[in-house]
C-alpha cells in the first residue's frame, strides 16, 4: 500500500468516526424528548384554574402518569363545552422504561367508529357520567354493575372497565354528542397522561364486533334512503368526471363505475376541448353507457364539452351546476373504481357531522399507495404514506382504518351536493393544484369532518414518478397555488388536528413515526457567506442531489447527498446564484438528522446527516431571483462535485 492510499485511509477513519458522533448529539432518544415535554407540560399548567368534577375511566392494565389530575383538570376548566376527554399513552418496555409513544389525532369520529383509538384512557365530567348511568338504569340496571365492578361501587373516581366489549359500547353513548357539525363536547390532551403495562395499541386499533355494526347500520340506512329516491327516479349520485382527448382512460373509468355504482348514477363528462376525432368517441362511450345497465342500476348521462385552458375548478362546477342528485362524486378519468365502493362513499357523506368523503388510491402496476388522506404539515399539504407499499401495516393502522383527515384528493371525492354549495364549490382561483384542499379546508372550517375509507381501495393510473423532474416553472405555479391556499385558511397553516405535532413533520418523509429523534435538528441562521470564486474547480454532476423541500420567508429546507459514496467524506455548502447580477454566495452547511434517507436509500451509505435546514434572511443579497444549487467536496480524495435544484429563491 502507498503513502498516499494510508493517508486516505486514515483520513476516512478519522472523518467516519466525526461523522459518528456528530450523528449521536444529533440523535434524540425518547427519554430525552419526554423529561423535556413534561417540563413544558408541566410549567403551562401552573397557575391556571383546574376542575375536579370528573371520572377517569381506564380500559386497560396500567396507570396514569403523575400528573394526570392536574392536566385533565386544566383542560376541563379550559373548554367548558368538552364532556369526554381522552390522552396521548406509551407503554414501560422490559426495562421498565418509557417506551413506544402513541400519538393520537383529535376527535376523529369516523376513526372511532373503525376502532377504539381513545386507548386506555378517558376522562368524563361526573354530571355527563351520571346522565349516562341513568340512561343505563332505565335500560338495564345491572349493566354498569358488570361494566365497572367493585370499582363502582367503592365510590372512587378512577374506574377500570372490566369488560372492554361493554365498555366500548359504554363510550360511544358517552361521546355520542360529539357525532354532530360543529361539536365540541369531545376533546384530545396532546400529552402522555398513561402508561401501559404492555404494547396494547394494537389491540386497540382493531376493528371489534361493534365497529361492524356501526358500519351495518349505516349502509342499511343509506340503501333505505336511496330506495325512496329511487322510486321517485332520481339519480343518487352525480359522478362529475372532467376530460379531455382520454377516451380509452374515460372508458376504464366508466367500467369502473358501473361495478361500483349498485345505485342509479347520473354520469356527468366535463370535456374541455377534445380533438374532433376522440369527441365522437367519448360521446358513444356514454350512449352505450345509458344503453345498458348493470343489472337494474340505470345510468343517464350528460356530456358538457367547453373548449378551453385546463381549469380543474371550474370544470368541477360546471359538472356541479348540471347534477341532479344530492350526491356528487369528483372523479378523475384515470381512477379506477372497485365493485361497491360508491354506496359506502355515499352513505358516510350523507351524515350530517360529514364534509368530503375519498378512499384509498393505488397505483396499479405495483399497488403502491398515492393516496390515503392528505396531511397539513408546515411545508404544505402531502400525501402521507405516497409510494410506500400497501402489503404492510404503518403507525396508527392508518393505511388500514377508515379514519378523518384535514383533506382528501379530488381525484375520488364524494360530498353532499348542500355541502359543496355551502362551502362554495371548488375554488376558480386555484386552477391546477389544491382546489381539492381548499374545498376540504372550508368544510373543515364550517365545522365538518372529511373522511377517508382506507380498508377498501380504488386504483389511481397517475404515474408514479410524476413530479421527479418537474420543471422549475411548474414547481413556481405550484408555490404560488400554495400561497393562496394559505392565504385563504391563515389558521390552517402548518397544523392538522387529525396529525399530531409530535410526529415527523418535515420535509417530504412519507413515513408516519414519532418526530423526537429529530428533535434536535435546529434552523442555521447564516448572516455571513462565502464568495462563489472558485466555482470552476466543481464538476456539475447529477449523482449530486438537491432537493429543496419547503422554502418560505427565505428558510430553506430539503436534503443533499451524492449517490454511490461515503457521504461522511463530503462537507456541503448551499450554492446561491443571481440569475441576473451573476451574485454567487456560498454558505458551509451544518447537518441535519434525516433518518428517512438512511431508510428510503438502504443502498447509499451514510446518508443519515443529509438534511439541511438554513435562514438566508441575514444574507445581504441584491435584488432578484437566484438559482439554488449545492456543492460537495470530499475532504478524503478533494473530488469537487456541484449541481442545481429546480427550484429558485427571489429577493
Amino acid at each position: 500500500m502507498g503513502i498516499k492510499e494510508l493517508v486516505k485511509g486514515a483520513l476516512s477513519k478519522k472523518v467516519n468516526k466525526e461523522y459518528a458522533s456528530l450523528l449521536a448529539e444529533r440523535q434524540c432518544s425518547y427519554q430525552n424528548w419526554l423529561d423535556r415535554q413534561e417540563e413544558l407540560w408541566h410549567s403551562r399548567c401552573q397557575g391556571q384554574p383546574v376542575c375536579e368534577d370528573f371520572l377517569l375511566i381506564l380500559f386497560s392494565e396500567g396507570e396514569p402518569t403523575d400528573r394526570w389530575r392536574q392536566r385533565i383538570g386544566a383542560y376541563f376548566a379550559a373548554h367548558p363545552k368538552a364532556l369526554v376527554v381522552y390522552a396521548d399513552e406509551d407503554r414501560l418496555d422490559g426495562d421498565g422504561k418509557p417506551a413506544d409513544p402513541w400519538f393520537k389525532p383529535d376527535w376523529s369520529p369516523d376513526l372511532l367508529d373503525s376502532c377504539l383509538y381513545f386507548g386506555s384512557l378517558a376522562a368524563v365530567r361526573t354530571e355527563h357520567f351520571e346522565k349516562i348511568r341513568s340512561f343505563y338504569d332505565r335500560v338495564d340496571p345491572k349493566a354498569f354493575e358488570e361494566l365497572f365492578g367493585e370499582d363502582r361501587r367503592s365510590g372512587g373516581d378512577v374506574l377500570r372497565v372490566t369488560d372492554p366489549a361493554l365498555g366500548r359500547r359504554w363510550l360511544h353513548t358517552c361521546v355520542s354528542t360529539g357525532y354532530a357539525k360543529g361539536a365540541e363536547t369531545v376533546g384530545h390532551i396532546r400529552e402522555i397522561l398513561f402508561r401501559s403495562a404492555e404494547a396494547c395499541r394494537d389491540k386497540f386499533l382493531r376493528a371489534d364486533s361493534f365497529c361492524e355494526e356501526q358500519k351495518t347500520e349505516l349502509m342499511k340506512h343509506f340503501y333505505e334512503e336511496a330506495l325512496l329516491q329511487t322510486e321517485k327516479g332520481k339519480p343518487i349520485v352525480s359522478v362529475i368526471i372532467p376530460s379531455k382527448d382520454h377516451p380509452e382512460l374515460l372508458k376504464q373509468c366508466l367500467d369502473g363505475v358501473r361495478v361500483a355504482a349498485e345505485i342509479p348514477c347520473q354520469i356527468i363528462v366535463v370535456d374541455n376541448g377534445s380533438s374532433e376525432e376522440n369527441r365522437p368517441r367519448v360521446e358513444k362511450l356514454l350512449q352505450e353507457m345509458e344503453r345498458v345497465p348493470m343489472g337494474d342500476v340505470t345510468f343517464s348521462c350528460e356530456y358538457l364539452y367547453r373548449p378551453q385552458e385546463f381549469h380543474f375548478s371550474k370544470m368541477c362546477n360546471l359538472g356541479a351546476e348540471a347534477a341532479t342528485a344530492e350526491r356528487l362524486l369528483f372523479l378523475n378519468d384515470d381512477v379506477v373504481l372497485e365493485d361497491g365502493c360508491i354506496p359506502e362513499l355515499a352513505a358516510r357523506a350523507g351524515r350530517a357531522y360529514t364534509g368530503a368523503v375519498g378512499m384509498k388510491l393505488l397505483y396499479p402496476s405495483n399497488c403502491r399507495i398515492q393516496h390515503a388522506g392528505i396531511t397539513n404539515l408546515p411545508m404544505g399539504p402531502v400525501h402521507k404514506l405516497q409510494t410506500l407499499t400497501d402489503d404492510q401495516e404503518y403507525y396508527g393502522r392508518t393505511n388500514r382504518l377508515t379514519g378523518n383527515f384535514l383533506a382528501v384528493t379530488g381525484a375520488c371525492l364524494m360530498v353532499e351536493k348542500k355541502k359543496f354549495l355551502e362551502a362554495g364549490g371548488f375554488e376558480e382561483s386555484l386552477a391546477v393544484a389544491f382546489n381539492d384542499v381548499d374545498l376540504c379546508y372550508k368544510l373543515y372550517e364550517a365545522g365538518y369532518h372529511n373522511v377517508c375509507i382506507n380498508d377498501r381501495y380504488a386504483y389511481h393510473h397517475e404515474s408514479l414518478s410524476r413530479g421527479a423532474d418537474e420543471s422549475a416553472e411548474k414547481v413556481r405555479r405550484l408555490l404560488r397555488e400554495r400561497d393562496i391556499l394559505f392565504a385563504r385558511h391563515p389558521k390552517l397553516s402548518g397544523t392538522d388536528p387529525y396529525y399530531s405535532d409530535f410526529l415527523n413533520r418535515d420535509g417530504l418523509d412519507v413515513r408516519i413515526v414519532p418526530g423526537y429523534a429529530t428533535s434536535k435538528n435546529c434552523c442555521q441562521k447564516v448572516t455571513e457567506s462565502l464568495p462563489g470564486s472558485m466555482l470552476s474547480a466543481y464538476r456539475e454532476d447529477p449523482c449530486l442531489m438537491v432537493r429543496i423541500e419547503d422554502l418560505r420567508e427565505k428558510n430553506l429546507y430539503g436534503y443533499t447527498l451524492v449517490l454511490s459514496d461515503d457521504n461522511s467524506h463530503y462537507a456541503f455548502s448551499l450554492l446561491l446564484k443571481n440569475e441576473d447580477s451573476g451574485q454567487v454566495l456560498v454558505v458551509p452547511l451544518e447537518r441535519q438528522f434525516r433518518p428517512d434517507l438512511a431508510e428510503n436509500l438502504p443502498d447509499q451509505r451514510n446518508v443519515e446527516l443529509g438534511g439541511f435546514w438554513v435562514d438566508v434572511s441575514g444574507l445581504q443579497m441584491e435584488a432578484g431571483s437566484y438559482s439554488i444549487g449545492m456543492l460537495a467536496k470530499n475532504r478524503v480524495n478533494r473530488t469537487r462535485l456541484l449541481n442545481w435544484s429546480n427550484r429558485s429563491l427571489d429577493c
